[in-house]
């Protein structure tokens, strides 16, 4: 054998080595690959055992999440209960009493105070506006439903203007439940008689999975939700606000005569949250 060859090959290993070494990538995980499988076959050994292990861990965080599921849902009848009270005073169907109101107000708040004085400064507000008749028309918080919504990021980014009017007539928003082989929770919005649909609820539902992936096991953080349903909305004529009416006028090849078309087009709206996406979304909550 040619002892140049042979010295090529011994060198050619080290070679190759070394350059295995100099071209480490600079993601963290593809670096951590290339460590891994410079590592003894002993050590990889250990390493497959602490897998082992941490998907033993992923276990006993899935049964931690059914067991959570199940106390939230315990409470949940708790909570219902202050709900509906809460329903109660907001549509004006019950006054609370002076026990009931209990509670500081915003003038014994430290962090409204610079709000107020300017408030104060830039608005016109009399003795009669601050000290209303008792026997006032208004009945509960009006438009408490869309207010709040407004106040959440979630919501508010897909409220729009032609959204507002239907939203005043929101009267509850309830989220219920679902234990046993299919769990998840629905979402029900609770409207009162308008003139832009005849539903008196609207929901949407959402089913999760406690599994662990078994392709992926180690990506698992929980409960995933894998399906939504969402419900029809009964629209009166001309009143649904997620359609818009485009008119396009088309000229015919032949002999130059045109057509006005009339095309529907999806419009942005916040009623569109009740049109499941496509199946297979996956979220984390």
């Amino acid at each position: 054998m040619d002892s140049s060859k042979g010295s090529s090959k011994e060198g050619g290993e080290f070679s190759d080595s070394a350059e295995f070494h100099e071209s480490k990538s600079d993601d963290p995980k593809l670096q951590a690959l290339q460590e891994y499988h410079l590592l003894p076959a002993s050590v990889k050994r250990r390493v497959r055992a602490l897998k082992k292990l941490q998907h033993e861990t992923l276990k006993i965080d899935s049964e931690f999440y059914k067991e959570l599921f199940e106390l939230e849902a315990k409470y949940d009848v708790k909570h219902q209960l202050v709900f509906k009270k809460r329903r109660d005073v907001v549509s004006g169907s019950i006054e609370p009493n002076d026990e009931e109101c209990d509670w500081p107000t915003d003038d014994d708040d430290s962090c409204l105070d610079n709000l107020s004085e300017r408030l104060k400064s830039t608005a016109n507000v009399t003795k009669e506006a601050n000290n209303e008749d008792p026997q006032s028309e208004i009945k509960g918080i009006p438009d408490f439903w869309l207010k709040t919504l407004q106040n959440i990021s979630l919501f508010d980014e897909i409220v729009q203007e032609h959204d507002r009017d239907i939203l005043k007539h929101l009267v509850d928003i309830k989220c219920v439940l679902h234990t046993g082989d299919s769990p998840g929770f629905t979402l029900e919005f609770y409207f009162s008689p308008n003139k832009y649909f005849t539903n008196d609820v609207l929901t949407k539902t959402y089913y999760f999975n406690y599994e662990i992936p078994k392709d992926d096991p180690f990506s698992y953080e929980g409960p995933e939700i894998v399906r939504t349903v969402g419900c029809v909305i009964y629209w009166n004529p001309g009143k649904n606000v997620t359609v818009k009416l485009v008119k396009k006028v088309q000229k015919r090849k032949s002999g130059g005569a045109k057509r006005t078309v009339t095309k529907s087009v999806r419009e942005d709206s916040f009623f569109n949250f009740f049109s499941p996406p496509a199946q297979g979304m996956c979220l984390y909550f």
